[in-house]
């Protein structure tokens, strides 16, 4: 709808014009008229109007000096003079105004209506390239805006991903300038780990508009992105404006840990990264980030917590590498008690380390399942890692990640012998379990058969078959893999070994081992001890 003004001292006149106008027809609204210019000038400031027809001569302001004082509020303003002077100098002056017609009294319907109908299609041509403007300006601010929040995407999935002033600026338009970067990353933690995805993004743009409300004042630039439960952010600020940026950052978190409202059941943890210098040590800042969100899984979530760059303890504990040799034997006789004692090892061995961190914690937990994923015989191993990692990602205590591996090994193992016991391969994985429990003595082909069920001819043909190998090797490598064991982790003498796995004959022994392994006893403890 259009809006018009009627300004004229007369008011017979200004009530000609309302009678005159197809105002329907051309989509015009009378929202006013006015007696002088004064009246005229408030009402369009009120009314925003679109059309103004007024006359030259009027008391308070004349007409010209109406038009004026109308374009410094409203510079698209239409403008119609009706007036009873056939000046060539009104006119000429008007037009300098920019007035889009000049009618003379008495006013004729039909060139009125004529001069409104062009006014309006003005308005409306206008109208619609502005919007298209509008709409342009719209698409490039949210293009932009993507491009921006790129490279927080790519600091999340491009581990090669390297950066500089001139990509951070050419590429992402970041406004950087030289001081620090550092990067901030904000995790949710639902109970039950059911959080709705709309719920997701409800706390997410709330955090962003708290986050960038105060944050911005301080930095040169500043960047979010939202990745899934996780919001991150990368300030670039003058190296002064540090301790004032950790307090703010400290702020903001507290802002939104208090909006019950919005969190509910959910709760935050933001891990703050280490501020660097250079734009190619971003990547650095990134990853303390998300190590320092780490650290809930010891120090609990609502906190805003901070991981230091060390290497770490729990690598000089090799659990990662004791994990692996028990899983090979824990998935050949597929022993579900076994993949439990192994995990409850390296439970109490992480719990009893000195300075262990949440971060290493995490890491161990999914190189654990990594390998326990490599060794599966399935297809779609990146998917399998993928579901693995979620999963890590939702737990927020060290037994909630342990736990977690557990069930997944289980879950997988569960499965393994239900598709080997569909065929027909249970007596082989007895007889396998039976053999890791007492390769220590002096067990027999007939003695691992009866125990089994079946004949010594057809379980040798079936145990063959399914190991590729036959009994009297499978005994054999699985004594000397019980021997390496001991060689390693013990102090025992290779004499007592040798009867421990089951023989007893050091020569013979030592014969065996040379020809399985490479190297005798002696000297692969020296190796490997």
């Amino acid at each position: 709808m259009v809006k018009l003004v009627v300004a004229d001292d007369e008011e017979r006149v200004c009530r000609l014009i309302v009678a005159l106008g197809n105002w329907e027809e051309l989509g015009i609204k009378v929202v006013g008229t006015a007696a002088n210019g004064i009246q005229a000038l408030e009402l369009i400031r009120k009314e925003k109007t679109d059309i103004l027809i007024t006359d030259i001569r009027m008391p308070g302001l004349n007409g010209l000096e109406l038009i004026e004082k109308v374009r410094e509020i409203s510079p698209d303003i239409k403008i119609m003079i009706i007036s009873g002077y056939a000046n060539f100098e009104y006119a000429q002056n008007a037009l300098k105004q920019g007035v889009s017609d000049y009618l003379l009294k008495p006013i004729n319907k039909d060139a009125l209506n004529e001069s409104l109908a062009k006014m309006v299609h003005q308005i409306e041509t206008e109208r619609r390239t502005d919007m298209a403007f509008q709409d342009i300006q719209n698409e490039r601010r949210e293009e932009l805006i993507k491009l921006r929040n790129m490279l927080l995407h790519d600091l999340c999935h491009d581990r090669s991903l390297g950066l500089s002033e001139d990509i951070l600026r050419e590429k992402y338009y970041l406004n950087v300038q030289p001081g620090l970067y550092q990067v901030l990353a904000i995790k949710q933690d639902a109970e039950g780990n059911d959080s709705k995805e709309d719920t997701i993004e409800l706390i997410w743009h709330k955090m962003e508009e708290i986050l960038q409300r105060e944050i911005t004042k301080e930095c040169y630039d500043f960047v979010t992105a939202i990745e899934g439960e996780y919001l991150y952010g990368l300030m670039n600020y003058p190296a002064r404006n540090s301790e004032k940026i950790r307090k703010i950052v400290r702020s903001c978190f507290n802002q939104m840990l208090a909006r019950n409202d919005y969190l509910g059941k959910t709760q935050l943890s933001l891990g703050l990264g280490s501020s660097v210098k250079e734009a190619e040590n971003i990547k650095g800042s990134f990853v303390i980030a998300n190590r320092s969100l780490a650290e809930r899984l010891l120090e609990g979530n609502s906190k805003m917590l901070e991981a230091d760059a060390s290497n770490g303890v729990l690598y000089e504990k090799k659990l990662v590498d004791k994990f692996t040799r028990n899983l090979g034997s824990a998935l050949q006789t597929l022993d579900v008690e076994e993949i439990r004692n192994t995990i409850n090892v390296i439970y109490n061995e992480t719990m009893e380390t000195p300075g262990v961190h949440g971060w290493e914690i995490l890491e161990m937990i999914r190189q654990c399942g990594s390998i326990f994923i490599m060794r599966l015989d399935v297809p779609d191993k990146a998917e399998l890692q993928k579901e693995f990692d979620n999963k890590c990602d939702n737990c927020v205590t060290v037994n909630a990640l342990f736990t977690c591996l557990l069930d997944f090994m289980l879950t997988k193992v569960n499965q393994m012998i239900a598709l080997r016991e569909e065929d027909s391969v249970r007596p082989v994985r007895l007889a396998k379990q039976y053999i890791h429990n007492h390769y220590q003595e002096q067990i027999t082909l007939e003695e691992v058969s009866d125990y089994v069920g079946l004949t010594p001819a057809y379980f040798s043909v079936m145990f063959k078959k399914e190991t590729e190998i036959g009994f009297a090797k499978y005994l054999i490598n699985e004594r000397i893999e019980g021997a390496k064991d001991l060689l390693r982790e013990s102090t025992l003498s290779v004499a007592d070994i040798c009867r421990k796995v089951g023989y007893n004959d050091p020569k013979h022994f030592t014969r065996l081992f040379e020809k399985n392994v490479g190297v005798k006893p002696a000297v692969y403890r020296k190796l490997y001890g």
